[in-house]
C-alpha cells in the first residue's frame, strides 16, 4: 500500500470486478471466462441489466453535452471503466476539440485497455488515464497528469457515474465527495448516478436484492441508497434542471418507456458549484 492509501489491484482473472462486469452490460464482451459465467447468472436474476447500464451510459453522455455547452472543456472521470463507443472524451470534442479529459480508474484491466486506446488514437497530449481509486482524492487532483491536463483555476466538470454504489459507508463517502467538492473551482458540474431499488416494482426489488447479493461474490460488493442518500452527495451544489430524477429522464433526447422495468433503477442528477 502506498503512503496516501491506494494498493494497486493485480487484474484478478479468477474473480469477476465492477468493471469488467459493466463492460459485459454495456457491449457482450467478456474479458476473462468467469465474466461470463457472472454475467449469465446476472442476466437471469437482472435480465434488464444491459438496459439498466445503457440508461447509465446516456445519462453521461448527455451530461457531458450539456457541460461542453455551458463551455467546460476539462473533465475528470471518476471510475470511467473499461472503454467502450461513447467515451467522455469522443462526446465532448463532437462539440469542443479542444476539450482535455483525465479518467481515473482502481481496475488494472480498464487502466490498460484505456491507455492502450487513447495511444491508438493519438490522444494522449490531451486525455489520460490514472489509476487511483474515489476514496484517494489526494492521489487523484496530484497525480501528475491532472496536472499536466487540468487547470483548477478554470471550471471542470466531475463525472462519478454508477461509482458511489461501490463505496460502503464505512469508506465514509461523503467526506470524499466534500473534499472534492472542495477543490472545483466555482463554475464547475458535476455529474453523479446511483443505481437503487426504492422506487422500482416490488418483483424488480427484489431483482436488485438478489443482485446485491450476488455482487458480494465480485472484487466490489454493492450499496443500495435511498434518494436523499444520494442527494447528499450534491450537497454545496445547485441542482441542474430537471434536478434529481431517474437517469433516462435527465433531458432526454429520446421518448423514455414509462414501463421500462429498468428505469427507475438509477439515480442521476448535476449539481454546479456557484
Amino acid at each position: 500500500m502506498s503512503d496516501n492509501g491506494f494498493q494497486s489491484r493485480e487484474i484478478d482473472a479468477g474473480r469477476p470486478s465492477a468493471a469488467r462486469m459493466y463492460h459485459y452490460y454495456l457491449s457482450g464482451e467478456a474479458v476473462f471466462d468467469v465474466d461470463k459465467v457472472f454475467g449469465e447468472q446476472i442476466f437471469q436474476i437482472f435480465p434488464y441489466a444491459d438496459v439498466w447500464a445503457h440508461h447509465n451510459r446516456g445519462f453521461l453522455q448527455r451530461a457531458t453535452k450539456f457541460m461542453v455547452a455551458q463551455g467546460i472543456r476539462q473533465f475528470l472521470d471518476i471510475g470511467s471503466g473499461l472503454p467502450t463507443v461513447g467515451n467522455t472524451h469522443e462526446v465532448a470534442r463532437l462539440a469542443a476539440p479542444d476539450t482535455r479529459v483525465v479518467y481515473v480508474d482502481n481496475d488494472l484491466e480498464a487502466v490498460t485497455r484505456a491507455h492502450e486506446l487513447l495511444d491508438r488514437q493519438d490522444a494522449l497530449d490531451s486525455t489520460a488515464i490514472i489509476e487511483a481509486d474515489l476514496r484517494c482524492p489526494d492521489l487523484i487532483l496530484g497525480h501528475a497528469d491532472t496536472r499536466r491536463l487540468l487547470d483548477f483555476d478554470r471550471p471542470v466538470g466531475l463525472l462519478i457515474i454508477s461509482v458511489w454504489p461501490f463505496v460502503p459507508d464505512s469508506d465514509r463517502p461523503y467526506e470524499l465527495m466534500a473534499q472534492l467538492r472542495d477543490r472545483l473551482p466555482a463554475g464547475s458540474y458535476v455529474a453523479m448516478s446511483h443505481a437503487s431499488l426504492w422506487e422500482a416494482s416490488p418483483e424488480v426489488k427484489e431483482r436488485i436484492l438478489a443482485l446485491t447479493e450476488l455482487y458480494k461474490q465480485t472484487s466490489d460488493p454493492v450499496v443500495n441508497r435511498t434518494r436523499d442518500e444520494f442527494a447528499a452527495f450534491f450537497d454545496g451544489f445547485e441542482l441542474v434542471e430537471p434536478g434529481l430524477v431517474h437517469a433516462p429522464d435527465w433531458r432526454p433526447t429520446e421518448s423514455v418507456d414509462s414501463q421500462d422495468p429498468a428505469r427507475p433503477c438509477n439515480f442521476a442528477a448535476v449539481g454546479y458549484k456557484p
